[in-house]
């Protein structure tokens, strides 16, 4: 780890008592590419230290990129003047700076092992994933893309005597295929550069981008199969509006006051679990909570929402470690950050089989959230979007934007793939899902 304990105590010593520093060290090493050539080589290294104070009921938060002590005592002055400022108030106590229940002994910090192949970043390695894909494609085929490694060292600590630790690593490669106006995509991603199977993603691509005509766009209600990277846009942003508990407590999510009710079809089974391999595991969250596995939903039955120490009387008093950091751009609500939906037992042929007359997506370009209440968000398709008829493939549909309530499509869910691919998002770590065959209803072709 790259973060000096000693220069933790250090600034945890200057900005006094109540203090929480929550530190983030990223190391990034980055190759993009287009049009079957590099373009560009980039490595960054930054740390981001976030600090919040929490004395007689007040609170003041700031941030800084270095733990230098004169920007520390800068930082410190600043705050202490801000929380003078602030009018007296005794009858709320102050937030615990550690995450943990008043008079606790706070858990053992899970251990995550960093994986040698990112923590080396041997650029030889990235230039071979290049090539192995590049040489891969048919000759016509253009092929852009990034392959990225990520280290990133994390410390939550504060003036009580907490300290957690832990370096993550994440190696991705997205790589897309272009071949007569038409793109598919593949991206894959683990904690071990060595354990991603860059050889199987040129096959993926040739296939992706079979040879079938063209069809006109299909007007109105038809059956849906959402391959993984589709459903990993779907579960991660229904999970980030619908599961957190604050959300919850406040009547701003559509399940609030429904817990042990159904609120999708029963072929739904989601956890939250950020030890679990098969995701990309972290073991804290930004107040120092320990990240518990928690079931969510319960073959369609809601069973739990993931919680930080502000609202961990949700669940039975202890935090699920979901606190997100001070100043975070999607928000101060607990949200997902590990989701892994449960595999069904569907072959993909099986899936494709009962979409009959419908469509197949392999990518949402995004989904934005419209009305969190109702569920409603806006999304476009990308990259090898399909019509099939009676079970086949038989043309590539135009991209299209869908509208839609997301429960209604958590509830018309018909078939679960058996298959799961890990997934991320930009606000939320990792999310691990599987094909699901949507009935004709709610996904309306404009």
């Amino acid at each position: 780890m790259s973060i000096d304990q000693a220069e933790v105590a250090r600034a945890l010593e200057i900005l006094g008592d109540g203090t929480r520093l929550d530190i983030l060290g990223e190391n990034a090493d980055l190759l993009r590419y287009a049009e079957s050539e590099i373009t560009a080589q980039h490595s960054e290294r930054r740390l981001r230290v976030r600090v919040r104070i929490n004395r007689d009921g007040r609170a003041a938060a700031g941030s800084l990129e270095t733990l230098d002590p004169d920007a520390v005592r800068t930082l410190a002055d600043r705050l202490s003047a801000a929380l003078a400022d602030l009018p007296a108030t005794s009858s709320n106590a102050p937030e615990s700076p550690s995450g943990t229940n008043s008079g606790s002994t706070a858990p053992a910090t899970p251990e995550i092992v960093p994986a040698q192949s990112v923590l080396e970043s041997d650029p030889a390695v990235r230039h071979q994933w290049f090539n192995t894909v590049r040489v891969g494609l048919d000759s016509d085929m253009k092929l852009g893309g990034a392959i990225r490694y990520d280290v990133m060292d994390r410390v939550v600590a504060d003036s009580t005597g907490l300290f957690r630790a832990e370096t993550l690593t994440k190696a991705s490669i997205q790589a897309i295929a272009k071949q007569d106006g038409r793109s598919a995509s593949v991206k894959l991603l683990h904690r071990d550069a060595d354990q991603i199977p860059i050889g199987e993603i040129p096959g993926r691509l040739r296939e992706a981008l079979t040879p079938l005509p063209s069809v006109d766009a299909h007007h109105g209600t038809c059956r849906v199969l959402l391959k993984p990277q589709a459903v990993n846009s779907l579960i991660a942003t229904y999970g980030y509006a619908v599961l957190g508990a604050n959300a919850y407590a406040t009547g701003r999510s559509l399940v609030a006051g429904r817990l042990g009710e159904k609120i999708t079809s029963e072929l739904i089974t989601l956890v939250d679990d950020g030890c679990d391999a098969d995701g990309l595991p972290s073991g804290f969250d930004a107040e120092g909570n320990v990240r518990r596995r928690t079931t969510l939903i319960d073959r369609g039955v809601l069973t739990g929402v993931v919680s930080d120490q502000r609202r961990a009387g949700l669940t039975g008093g202890v935090p699920t470690g979901h606190a997100v950091p001070d100043g975070w751009r999607f928000g101060g609500d607990p949200v997902p950050s590990h989701l892994l939906l449960a595999p069904g037992e569907s072959t993909e042929d099986e899936l494709l089989a009962e979409v009959g007359s419908g469509l197949v997506v392999n990518r949402l370009d995004y989904l934005r959230v419209l009305h969190p209440k109702e569920t409603l968000v806006t999304g476009t398709t990308r990259d090898a979007t399909y019509w099939a008829e009676d079970g086949k493939l038989v043309g590539w549909h135009p991209q299209l934007r869908f509208t839609f309530k997301m429960d209604d499509v958590m509830n018309a869910i018909l078939g679960v793939g058996a298959v799961r691919e890990r997934c991320d998002q930009t606000f939320m770590e990792s999310i691990v899902v599987p094909s699901l065959l949507i009935d004709a209803g709610p996904l309306v072709l404009p």
